[in-house]
């Protein structure tokens, strides 16, 4: 299984709702989200960064394959 994590840095606003959703994937710097270990929380909770991302700017994928 491979997953990829994506933040548009276009579209993020630095909301934080990544980094209290997937404690450890993601932090905000600059005023940008980035993921700095996507092993560090269970998949449930990558995705629900994603949702919970006001601005849509967090893709997840898995093998090429875009979650939802």
């Amino acid at each position: 299984m491979s997953i990829e994590i994506e933040v548009s840095t276009a579209r993020c606003i630095a909301s934080k709702a990544c980094t209290h959703a997937a404690e450890g994937v993601f932090e905000v710097v600059d005023g940008v989200a980035r993921v700095v270990d996507p092993t560090a929380a269970p998949l449930d909770d990558i995705l629900a960064a994603a949702d919970e991302c006001p601005t849509g700017a967090i893709t997840v994928r898995e093998n090429g394959r875009q979650l939802e």
